[in-house]
C-alpha cells in the first residue's frame, strides 16, 4: 500500500449542512430521544477490505468492520405522497489485524456518515447520503463523496422481493481511487443499477445484494496518469443468510446473526492498477470476501 501515493474513500461533510439538518429537528428530539429516534449497531469480520468500488484494501489477516447509525424521524404522514422523512448520523470504521499504510496502524479508516431519507406511498424509497474517507495511516487525503439513490421495495409476497435501485455516485473533494498521476486527477462519478432479491427460509432471511457500477473515464487512473476508461468497472453479488437472536429478547433490541460470501468482477484497467499497488500482488479480475457478524436495531 505504500508504494505509491494514492487517495480512496467516504464524507467529509461541509460542517454547515450537518448543522442546518441537525438545526431541523423538532422539539420532540430536544425533550429526549423517545420512539422517534432509531439505532443500529454492526460488526462485521471479514477476510478482506473490499470496496463497494472494487478497491482490495486489505487481503491479509483479520478485517473488523463496525457500524452505528441513528434514524432520526423528522416527518410521518398518514396521509399523502409522501409518508415519512428521516436524518440518518453515523460512523462507520475498519480496523485489521495487519498494520499497513504510510504510517503503519491497526486502524485504517473512519468515515461519518450524514444522510435524509424519503419513504413515498407505493414502495419508492429516496436517500441523499454524503460520506468521507479518513484514515489514520496518513496514506491519504481525506476526500468527500455525494450519493443520491432510488430503491422500490416491492413485495411480491409477503416473504419475497426484489428491491431493484439506481444510485448516483460522485466524489465531491480528492479521489475516492487510488492516483498515480495527482497533477491529471479529476473528480468522477458512476452510476450502479442493482437489485436486492430477499426471501424467509423459516426465521432465516436470505439476501443476495447484486449490482454493476458504470464509471466516467476519470474515476479510476493508471500507472501512467491516463484514465482508466468510461463503462462497466465493477459486478458484484453478495448472497447473505441471517437469523434472529431470539434468546437476547425483544427488550434489548432486535438481534441478528448473518454469514455470507461477496464476488467481485472487475472489469476497468486503472482498478487493476490501483489494486495491483493496494495488495501488493498479481493482478486479479476476479475477487471473494468471506463475511460474518451481528447487528443489534433498537
Amino acid at each position: 500500500m505504500n508504494k505509491a501515493r494514492h487517495t480512496w474513500r467516504r464524507v467529509n461533510v461541509a460542517s454547515g449542512l450537518a448543522v442546518v439538518l441537525l438545526a431541523a429537528l423538532p422539539a420532540w428530539a430536544q425533550d429526549g430521544l423517545g420512539s422517534r429516534v432509531n439505532g443500529l449497531i454492526s460488526v462485521d469480520v471479514s477476510d478482506h477490505y473490499i470496496t463497494p468500488r472494487g478497491l482490495n484494501v486489505e487481503d491479509q489477516g483479520v478485517v473488523v468492520q463496525p457500524l452505528t447509525l441513528l434514524f432520526w424521524n423528522l416527518h410521518t404522514a398518514d396521509k399523502g405522497v409522501l409518508s415519512e422523512v428521516s436524518l440518518t448520523t453515523g460512523f462507520w470504521n475498519s480496523f485489521h489485524s495487519r498494520a499497513s499504510g504510510a504510517r503503519p496502524t491497526r486502524w485504517n479508516e473512519i468515515d461519518p456518515i450524514l444522510g435524509l431519507t424519503f419513504r413515498f406511498r407505493g414502495g419508492f424509497k429516496v436517500d441523499a447520503g454524503a460520506t468521507s474517507f479518513y484514515t489514520a495511516t496518513g496514506s491519504y487525503p481525506t476526500s468527500s463523496h455525494l450519493e443520491l439513490k432510488l430503491t422500490y421495495n416491492d413485495a411480491w409476497s409477503e416473504n419475497f422481493s426484489l428491491n431493484p435501485y439506481v444510485s448516483h455516485w460522485t466524489e465531491l473533494n480528492n479521489k475516492a481511487t487510488v492516483t498515480f498521476s495527482p497533477q491529471k486527477s479529476s473528480q468522477g462519478a458512476y452510476v450502479a443499477t442493482g437489485v436486492t432479491p430477499t426471501f424467509n427460509v423459516g426465521p432465516a432471511r436470505v439476501e443476495v445484494d447484486s449490482y454493476a457500477n458504470f464509471v466516467t473515464s476519470d474515476f479510476y487512473q493508471r500507472f501512467d496518469g491516463s484514465g482508466g476508461g468510461a463503462g462497466l468497472a465493477v459486478f458484484s453479488t453478495y448472497p447473505k443468510i441471517s437469523a434472529p437472536l431470539r434468546f437476547m429478547g425483544s427488550r434489548y433490541g432486535g438481534w441478528r446473526v448473518y454469514a455470507g460470501v461477496a464476488y467481485y468482477h472487475l472489469r476497468n484497467q486503472g482498478l487493476l492498477d490501483g489494486n495491483q499497488v493496494l495488495a501488493d500482488s498479481e493482478r486479479r479480475s476476479n475477487l471473494t470476501r468471506v463475511r460474518g457478524g451481528v447487528s443489534v436495531f433498537f
